[in-house]
């Protein structure tokens, strides 16, 4: 039934989409999200969000590692979660200003977008609107990060008096790696996929939702996907 209140972000078009993001076949992805969001449970790593402002400020030592992420029985979760934390630690720990991003998710369609940002970096005279990717087993391809960019510049960046530019972190772990590592890209909007590009990928993102039966279809007459996310 259309409607069930699932919960997507922007990350998910990507982790979703077959063949990929920019070439995304709505029947072959609604059969991947039908087979692949049908229940069971998941590791978050929802605990870091809200900590990200102790990383900035140099405070998370590892006693407070440690200490915060143990709130998995399966201590591999948390040892996951540690190491994600740690990562953006190396990169971010000490440096700057934290502020976090929204937190309310919009409803679209029948389904629940959350935030494509976990929160805006201020360093060296410079704004980031920052994007994470903390999941080992989902490495982005340039192509993924300059389809995540253009989707924080547009919801994120275009009307914040700030001009962030959009930062897409990478704590995947590629086929190249011994261990998942830090990627980070910072992407302005002319490195971006185009407008049009983004817009194409995520109107057929929503047709193959609606396939799979979690949310309704956009209506025709909508001339600009993005304006049902924006809030």
């Amino acid at each position: 039934m259309a409607g069930r209140g699932k919960f997507f972000e922007l990350l998910d078009f990507v982790k979703f989409a077959l063949p990929n993001v920019l070439s995304l076949d709505a029947s072959r992805t609604a059969s991947n999200l039908a087979e692949r969001t049908g229940g069971g449970g998941f590791m978050s790593y929802g605990q870091m969000w809200p900590r990200l402002d102790v990383l900035v400020r140099g405070l998370a030592t590892d006693t407070f590692i440690e200490s915060e992420f143990s709130a998995y029985t399966d201590d591999w979760k948390n040892k996951s979660i540690r190491a994600a934390y740690r990562l953006l630690r190396e990169h971010l720990g000490g440096r700057g200003a934290w502020y976090p991003g929204p937190k309310a998710p919009t409803y679209v369609l029948g389904f629940w977008f959350k935030p494509s940002i976990k929160g805006i970096w201020f360093h060296e005279g410079r704004a980031y609107a920052v994007l994470i990717n903390p999941r080992k087993g989902q490495p982005l391809s340039r192509n993924d990060v300059r389809f995540l960019a253009r989707g924080v510049y547009e919801l994120h960046c275009i009307n914040d008096p700030n001009n962030p530019v959009p930062l897409v972190v990478d704590l995947s772990k590629h086929d190249e790696d011994q261990e998942r590592k830090a990627r980070i890209y910072e992407v302005p909007p002319d490195e971006a996929v185009s407008l049009e590009v983004f817009e194409y990928s995520v109107r057929e993102f929503l047709v193959a939702l609606s396939w799979a039966g979690i949310s309704l279809p956009p209506p025709p007459e909508i001339a600009h996907v993005l304006d049902l996310f924006r809030r």
